[in-house]
């Protein structure tokens, strides 16, 4: 394992596994639910810009990627891909990347409520390109702090 590779995975365990460590489903479902208006609020008072569009089409091609990674819990592998591949159209307009966004991330929410009833455990694990193992709660962290922080280039 490379150095870089060394400190991207424990980096991901402070950032996604420790704030994760231990939570219920419920618990992880009720976070993620939260996130959604604070999300909302960020990216709908933001202005048309083509920074704003490509700093959107960022977003909501990382959590489909993360969606499509989980569904792995109950579909199987899949061959790895990249976010890149489920991004938006270049031309999809502001308005729309939005009313998406807002969509991926309410069906984020769905992919974590259809795992726990499926009976996921939170603690198996997922392998992201970057940060290595991460498991199923940790995925749902990575979601939302994400976008948060994405969102907060955003003006």
């Amino acid at each position: 394992m490379s150095i870089s590779s060394f400190l991207l995975h424990n980096i991901a365990g402070l950032m996604f596994e420790r704030p994760t460590r231990g939570l219920t489903a419920a618990v992880v479902l009720r976070r993620l639910e939260q996130s959604q208006p604070v999300f909302a609020q960020q990216i709908e008072q933001c202005a048309d810009s083509h920074k704003n569009r490509a700093l959107l089409g960022h977003i909501i091609g990382v959590e489909r990627w993360a969606q499509a990674r989980l569904r792995q819990c109950v579909s199987g592998p899949t061959a790895p891909d990249e976010s890149d591949a489920y991004v938006p159209a270049p031309d999809v307009s502001f308005a729309d990347r939005v009313a998406d966004a807002l969509r991926t991330r309410s069906d984020s929410v769905a992919l974590l409520g259809e795992l726990i009833d499926a009976g996921v455990p939170l603690t198996r694990t997922i392998i992201h390109n970057q940060f290595g193992a991460l498991t199923v709660a940790a995925w749902f962290h990575y979601i939302a702090m994400h976008s948060m922080l994405e969102a907060k280039k955003m003006r």
